[in-house]
């Protein structure tokens, strides 16, 4: 239901890396008059694009995951004419967070955002597991 509003795809999340591909519709644009992909959905993106990343390396039993914090830099208009792609690695992962980092391309390959972001596992409590 996260991506399917944006018309988002998760192309592949394993080993710790994540790929993305957003169909550009009319209702993406920013305002300003420009036709550039707007900022929020830019963001919305990063969100779960580098979370899909982190997610792909959790222990089976996670029950939830958190947006820590998600740092955007906007390097240019992002000005893709039907396709963004956006890819994102786990720089380190420990028990409970990831730190991950990533990057959206236009329709012709340049980069126009980074972003880093670190995100929370959760799993269930050693003794929630435990029948009485």
């Amino acid at each position: 239901p996260f991506f399917k509003w944006a018309d988002l795809e998760i192309m592949e999340a394993t080993g710790g890396e994540a790929q993305l591909k957003l169909n550009v519709q009319r209702h993406h644009r920013g305002g300003g008059g420009t036709k550039a992909v707007h900022g929020g959905i830019i963001a919305y993106m990063f969100d779960g694009l580098l979370s899909a990343a982190a997610r792909s390396l959790a222990q089976e039993h996670l029950i939830a995951m958190a947006t820590l914090t998600l740092n955007v830099q906007y390097l240019q208009l992002l000005n893709a004419e039907k396709i963004v792609i956006g890819k994102a690695r786990v720089q380190k992962a420990g028990k409970s967070t990831a730190f991950v980092e990533g990057e959206l391309y236009d329709d012709k390959g340049e980069i126009c955002s980074t972003c880093t972001g670190i995100f929370r596992y959760f799993y269930p409590k050693a003794n929630a597991t435990k029948s009485s």
